[in-house]
């Protein structure tokens, strides 16, 4: 009889450990399946991308561009500048010099002289060498036939950028760039280039 009773007693403790085995496995199971590192990380990246693309799209967004005539301030062009940017104008008899900005991100520069000597071809390659001469001159970013953009040192550790249009008009030749006063990004170069095209 006793004998029973221990078999019996083994028989239970085998299924009662076997059974605990069973509830532990699972349950560790549902522990890494709702703790799964790596749905968790693709999760984490995928909120960090969107929320990458979303500050690059306000930066974009954030600069409502419009059409400006020019032609009340004696040029006879439009260009795309943002919404109230500020024109101002000095006259120094052999040139005049327009400046239209809005912030520190955009601010053009448009020097008008008389009678060209060149087509606009011809002064962009004179701009060119002339900027490629610079000492603070690195690289030439994209060249079109009648523009520019490149990047300079601004100081010792600054990489600033820049550009150059040309456009001939009647008698005046147009050349357009960066203000002379300023640090300009490639996205706010590249802005200020097409908006003179």
């Amino acid at each position: 009889m006793i004998s029973q009773i221990y078999h019996g007693f083994h028989f239970l403790s085998r299924a009662n450990y076997k059974k605990s085995i069973e509830t532990s496995k699972n349950m560790t199971k549902l522990r890494f399946q709702d703790f799964n590192t790596f749905d968790l990380m693709k999760k984490l990246l995928l909120n960090v991308f969107l929320a990458l693309a979303l500050l690059s799209a306000c930066r974009k967004d954030g600069v409502k561009m419009q059409k400006l005539d020019l032609q009340s301030h004696g040029l006879p062009v439009t260009i795309m500048a943002p919404d109230s940017a500020i024109i101002q104008e000095k006259d120094y008899n052999f040139m005049r010099d327009i400046t239209v900005k809005k912030g520190n991100q955009f601010f053009i520069q448009i020097f008008e002289f008389a009678a060209p000597k060149q087509d606009a071809a011809g002064e962009k390659l004179r701009q060119l060498t002339a900027v490629q001469e610079d000492s603070f001159f690195r690289e030439v970013i994209k060249e079109e036939d009648q523009g520019f953009i490149f990047s300079k040192m601004a100081d010792s550790t600054t990489l600033d950028y820049d550009f150059r249009y040309v456009r001939i008009i009647g008698d005046k030749e147009l050349i357009f760039q960066t203000g002379l006063v300023g640090s300009f990004s490639l996205e706010d170069v590249k802005l200020m280039y097409n908006a003179v095209k």
